[in-house]
């Protein structure tokens, strides 16, 4: 009896094995994936926040991982904030709504979306898509509250680990790995100051601190702190211009019947790279499902050092001046 068992189990043993033999045979690089099974790290988290007016001094800028920004209607900017791996209670806020180039980062991410409302467009193409999205009203309202020292709609607030709990809760997987830092390659050019105009009323200014190895950011409402990092200026280590264009979109945006803008973030897009106090020429890949992806102007992939990255979604002709 034993004798049989045993070689009914050795049989079983030799058929598994021959099934992971064919597997990889097939390009499955190992054992197989169980259906089902979620694969993966969990996506990270995309915040959307306000960069009007009522907006300052936001918060949780600090401790993101990168930050988008780009031109929404009226000339302000809106950001979106990536964590890769959110945590603590640290507030995040004002959250606002979310724009059609939300849904661009997205995808690039694969992420979840943390907003506040959208138009009736955009949220009906987050619903067409089933894009991993959170509002305030997801789940009884477990992952924002609103902030009683802000006047609403200026005072939706998330944190870290609400975020966390979201992420968890809706089991969004990704199977990229996180960036790779690196300081970068190749001398560059000198640029310990740089502006710009992004919009027709939004001007930016970044200067370089050699102690700290990090930009200040400055705006027309003055640097761009950080509330809940005790007031202190936001301390940027890489800033990046993609360069790319806009247009009108064909839908009322707001109440006050704004139209929406799109952004043509696809393909492959000139951009360039501030940091350690160096300009660098490159490009942006928009296509891909992986994150933000560089390459230097060899081709090569443009890896960053470690820290916050802010992103900038500029004209094709905007002109930058660095020194």
């Amino acid at each position: 009896m034993r004798a049989r068992l045993f070689a009914i189990v050795l049989a079983a043993v030799i058929v598994l094995v021959a099934a992971v033999l064919w597997m990889n045979s097939r390009g499955g690089g190992g054992l197989a994936k169980v259906p089902g099974q979620p694969q993966g790290r969990l996506a990270p988290a995309l915040v959307q926040v306000e960069n009007g007016p009522e907006s300052h001094p936001q918060a949780g800028l600090q401790k993101a991982d990168v930050a988008y920004e780009y031109l929404t209607e009226g000339g302000i900017t809106r950001f979106t904030l990536v964590y890769s791996q959110p945590f603590g209670g640290d507030r995040i806020e004002p959250v606002r709504s979310a724009r059609l180039v939300t849904l661009k980062i997205q995808h690039l991410y694969q992420g979840v979306i943390f907003y506040s409302g959208a138009s009736d467009r955009v949220q009906g193409l987050i619903w067409d898509q089933h894009l991993p999205a959170l509002t305030e009203s997801s789940d009884g309202g477990r992952y924002f509250s609103r902030d009683p020292s802000r006047p609403a709609p200026h005072n939706l607030v998330t944190t870290g680990d609400q975020l966390q709990a979201g992420l968890v809760k809706l089991n969004q997987r990704v199977t990229y790995g996180l960036p790779t830092a690196a300081e970068p390659s190749g001398q560059g050019d000198p640029a310990a100051k740089l502006s710009f105009q992004q919009t027709f009323i939004h001007s930016v200014s970044y200067t370089y601190s050699v102690s700290d190895k990090t930009y200040a950011y400055a705006g027309e409402f003055g640097p761009l702190v950080d509330a809940d990092n005790g007031g202190k200026p936001v301390a940027i280590t890489n800033v990046v211009l993609v360069r790319v264009a806009h247009h009108g979109a064909g839908y009322r945006e707001d109440v006050v019947g704004s139209e929406g803008i799109d952004f043509d973030f696809q393909g492959s897009l000139p951009a360039e790279v501030y940091t350690r106090g160096r300009h660098f020429k490159g490009t942006f890949d928009a296509t891909g499902t992986s994150g933000m992806q560089l390459a230097g102007s060899d081709g090569k992939a443009f890896h960053l050092p470690a820290g916050l990255t802010w992103v900038h979604l500029v004209d094709p002709e905007t002109q930058v001046s660095a020194a």
